[in-house]
């Protein structure tokens, strides 16, 4: 066994509009851990040569997987399709542990420890809490507490134990059956249909945006409204994967506004002029 711990697939689902920003993220999970293998899943015959320069230039076998025709989300709006993709991704023909990871992720430390995790036929999944109180989901979810609620842009799961308990058509079912419940789409779809069946992770392995010192301001980052707050400093000082989510991508943000994370991110984005350096990137350790 490597010093990256056991077999693990990475696992992404996008279309050639995000190309660039999954470049910075899967140059980041390949710096800080070894993978068995990438599978990108998109539409039928969409490229991604950006992302197959990556895997080359990491050694990481690549393979890509088609959203068919007759696949499951061509039922929806076409306004929320893409949004299921990544339901897609949670089908996987080939036995073993994958982790989903959406493309506005960063990876700043090794991920052993997911490696590790028990997963199984009851528990086939793995996601963090969004880490505060989210009520409304809890009730009309019929979730156990309103801290069950789960971000999922995140996943780590067992594929053949998932695959005997959740199929893309059971949640495109779930979302056309009931809309009026599922605010973030695929997302409720996913908590209501796998809960009392999931095994959370803590915050640093899904931090987001809210979680960062900036939004030291939020509500959320105090104990009277969020019992859940004592864990943030925890959180950010062992963070595994950031989640650059709510629109706060570093090159969209004033340079004042910009944490060390942000900047890991832009330096990974500027040293991707030239692919087959990536692997020579440093980690994030070694800068902070």
């Amino acid at each position: 066994m490597s010093r990256f711990g056991l077999a693990m697939h990475l696992l992404m689902a996008l279309d050639q509009g995000f190309e660039s920003l999954a470049a910075v993220a899967l140059t980041s999970f390949l710096l800080h851990q070894r993978f068995e293998s990438l599978v990108l899943v998109s539409p039928a015959e969409e490229t991604f040569p950006q992302l197959d320069a990556l895997a080359a230039a990491f050694a990481v076998p690549l393979r890509h997987q088609a959203i068919g025709d007759a696949a499951a989300l061509h039922q929806l709006p076409a306004s929320v399709r893409p949004y299921f993709f990544c339901i897609e991704a949670l089908q996987q023909s080939d036995p073993g542990r994958y982790l989903y990871v959406d493309a506005d992720t960063l990876c700043v430390s090794n991920l052993e420890a997911l490696t590790d995790l028990p997963l199984s036929e009851e528990r086939p999944m793995a996601a963090a809490s969004h880490g505060r109180p989210m009520p409304d989901r809890a009730l009309l979810l019929g979730l156990e507490t309103q801290y069950h609620y789960f971000n999922a842009g995140v996943l780590l799961f067992d594929s053949s134990c998932l695959a005997a308990l959740l199929t893309p058509p059971d949640v495109v079912q779930y979302f056309l059956q009931n809309r009026a419940l599922c605010r973030f789409r695929e997302q409720c779809a996913l908590n209501a249909l796998l809960r009392g069946r999931l095994q959370y992770l803590p915050g640093q392995f899904n931090l987001l945006s809210w979680m960062r010192p900036r939004q030291q301001d939020n509500p959320w980052h105090e104990l009277a409204c969020n019992p859940m707050a004592y864990c943030l400093p925890d959180v950010r000082d062992n963070a595994a994967i950031v989640h650059l989510s709510a629109g706060a991508l570093p090159n969209r943000l004033p340079a004042e506004r910009l944490e060390r994370f942000d900047l890991y991110w832009l330096m990974l984005q500027q040293g991707l002029q030239q692919p087959q350096v990536a692997p020579q990137l440093p980690r994030y350790a070694e800068r902070w």
